[in-house]
């Protein structure tokens, strides 16, 4: 047989020719082998189903498997598509590009039992990674709460072991600290030590106990004390270091003593009110010069600020003149002795007289002279009728004579020469 459209000879039982792939032509009427119908011959499909009729009675062939097409065989997948979707119109050209292998599907329930597999087995890591994750947010939760309760213990038991102020206010408890806060005080009493002034004082601590129920001792350096008057007037104040001499509380006060030079304080100490002053305790403040020694149990201080030291002694002076008013006139028909004349800036006994210098002067003659008082020279007669521009820090004794003879006898007994010591009325 050859074929109808090239002429190649044709293989009997063929459907397509090997050669241009064009379809045989059926040469005797064939019945269908689907319906039964009896069909023409040239026939190529059955009339009544419209199925591919073959040669003559034969069994229906399986549809092929499609299988990949190589690149150098075109026309072979062309008859392989035309075996199984049905034969290509004659002249019909497939380019190779065009032709694609169908897709080999997969197994039933392949797809779907991996795709299962898959999905479980991502829920599996989402569970066990919750897990984990919550596992551990319990632990930190745990760790936190057991924390929190013991610093909350340890905070109770801090503050019940605080000690209280004098009105009854707990304090920030400080077992393991040094006590570096400055006590509270009070001026219990004064007195003097040949011209150094010495101050009782009582103490109240502004420290906790310490964990033997003992109050915290007080050892800072550097600590200025000031005694105020009611007035507000500083009259005594130097710089004390208290790491030499710790303050040792009993219980919640203690009583020391502080001794003041003449330097260091501006009022007679039979002059100073101890029920009105005021007792102030400054930490980390710097004296200058050396401490001197001290009789008894008494800590003594270093000096202030010079300046701060110049300021305290004229107001002293100012205080001291109008304090001692009342006294002096009594001298207007009597006599007393005179024991010093001088002013600020002044030239004498060999250095320049300045406030401090003066009024220590007067301290020291009021304590070797109990009646001893100060006055303006520019308030009274006896200094003004020579002299009306005269201004002068006067000391008087204050003891009374009843003559100018009396007044000098008076100025030899107490070691006084013509220089130093003058029989004087004030009208």
């Amino acid at each position: 047989m050859r074929c109808s459209r090239c002429g190649a000879n044709v293989v009997e039982g063929d459907r397509f020719c090997e050669n241009c792939g064009a379809p045989v032509a059926v040469q005797a009427g064939s019945v269908c082998t689907v319906c039964g119908q009896q069909s023409e011959p040239g026939m190529r499909f059955c009339q009544q189903c419209g199925a591919e009729l073959s040669a003559g009675p034969q069994p229906a062939q399986p549809v092929p498997t499609a299988q990949p097409v190589p690149p150098a065989q075109p026309y072979q997948a062309v008859q392989q598509y035309a075996g199984q979707y049905g034969a290509a119109q004659p002249g019909a050209v497939f380019p190779p590009q065009a032709v694609q292998p169908p897709a080999q599907p997969s197994r039933p329930g392949e797809s779907a039992g991996k795709g299962k597999k898959k999905t479980a087995l991502i829920v599996g890591i989402i569970i066990a990674v919750l897990v984990v994750a919550l596992a551990a947010g319990f632990g930190v939760w745990w760790f936190m709460l057991r924390d929190s309760g013991t610093q909350s213990a340890q905070t109770q038991s801090t503050s019940q072991q605080s000690g209280k102020t004098k009105s009854g206010d707990s304090k920030a408890a400080k077992d393991d600290k040094p006590c570096t806060a400055a006590p509270d005080a009070e001026l219990s009493s004064v007195d003097h030590s040949d011209t150094n002034l010495v101050a009782q004082l009582q103490l109240t601590s502004n420290c906790a106990s310490t964990k033997d129920g003992d109050t915290a001792e007080f050892k800072e350096s550097d600590v200025k004390v000031s005694i105020k008057d009611d007035e507000g007037n500083v009259i005594a104040s130097a710089v004390f270091d208290f790491s030499k001499q710790p303050v040792k509380f009993n219980g919640e006060t203690a009583n020391v003593a502080l001794e003041f030079t003449t330097r260091q304080y501006w009022r007679p100490y039979d002059q100073i009110e101890t029920g009105s002053a005021e007792v102030i305790l400054q930490t980390g403040q710097s004296g200058t010069g050396e401490a001197g020694s001290a009789d008894g149990d008494a800590l003594a201080g270093s000096d202030i600020d010079s300046e701060d030291a110049e300021r305290y002694a004229q107001l002293a002076l100012s205080w001291q003149l109008k304090h001692d008013e009342s006294a002096a006139s009594r001298f207007y028909t009597t006599y007393t002795t005179q024991l010093s004349s001088k002013k600020n800036d002044m030239k004498a006994d060999g250095k320049t007289w300045h406030y401090v210098d003066i009024y220590e002067q007067f301290l020291q003659q009021r304590i070797k002279h109990k009646n001893a008082i100060l006055i303006w020279s520019g308030d009274y007669p006896t200094y003004t009728k020579a002299d009306a521009s005269t201004a002068y820090y006067v000391i008087l004794s204050g003891d009374t004579v009843d003559s100018v003879k009396a007044g000098d006898a008076w100025c030899k007994s107490n070691g006084y020469g013509a220089a130093d010591c003058a029989v004087v009325d004030l009208q």
